[in-house]
């Protein structure tokens, strides 16, 4: 019930915007450029609500075990170094450093979705971490694990908050996540990710000292 309340809640601030914004155009004759401005803005919130549309149903076919997995042999180590070159524009543009230890770390599952899931964490390590900050990502096995970590020196997370990051729409910092249009459904799906795998994914964390993601997920035996 609240799941379905919070939600609600979400695609409505989005579809508020465009509401709001094409009667207020609507209201009146305007130059070209203030039409092309409320249509800006009516885009942003329509690929908003899409965003938030996509993660939903992504989460539903998690939950009734309907997402398409296409499983192989994949290494961490080459699907994180992916990711870290696919999100260096991102990390550029915040002047956030990230550095590598990878190390092989072979497992059983779906490439697309393990992108996913370390694309979303550096996402977050990005909007989270400080200027100038650093990510550090390593990769290895431990315990008949495949091991992925992404750590931050960045703001932190409060220790009453640990508990909830992974549910659904929960935001550490709800002002900044909303204004920069985030749905607070990333770490969810990462979640569902790891679990889908037969993994699991933990969090550490201290104010002002950085946060540090843990995904563990079976290591491939050798023969």
């Amino acid at each position: 019930m609240q799941f379905t309340a919070d939600a609600s809640h979400e695609l409505r601030t989005p579809l508020a915007v465009i509401i709001s914004e094409a009667q207020t155009t609507l209201a009146r004759k305007r130059r070209d450029a203030e039409y092309r401005e409320s249509i800006g803005v009516c885009l942003n919130a329509a690929q908003q609500m899409r965003r938030i549309a996509g993660s939903l149903l992504q989460l539903a076919r998690f939950d009734a075990g309907q997402e398409p997995m296409r499983r192989s042999t994949i290494d961490l180590a080459e699907n994180a170094r992916v990711c870290v070159d696919r999100i260096g524009p991102l990390s550029k543009e915040r002047e956030i450093k990230i550095r590598c230890d990878l190390h092989r770390a072979e497992t059983f599952g779906d490439a697309d979705r393990v992108d996913q899931l370390i694309t979303n964490l550096l996402t977050n390590a990005i909007h989270y971490n400080k200027p100038n900050g650093d990510i550090v990502v390593t990769t290895g096995t431990e315990n008949g694990d495949a091991v992925l970590k992404v750590a931050d020196n960045g703001q932190g997370i409060a220790a009453e908050a640990l508990g909830h990051v992974f549910e659904r729409f929960y935001r550490v910092d709800k002002s900044r996540s909303r204004i920069e249009g985030r749905s607070g459904l990333g770490l969810a799906i990462c979640k569902a990710i790891a679990d889908s795998h037969g993994g699991r994914i933990n969090v550490s964390s201290e104010l002002g000292t950085g946060t540090t993601f843990i995904v563990r997920l079976p290591a491939m035996k050798l023969s």
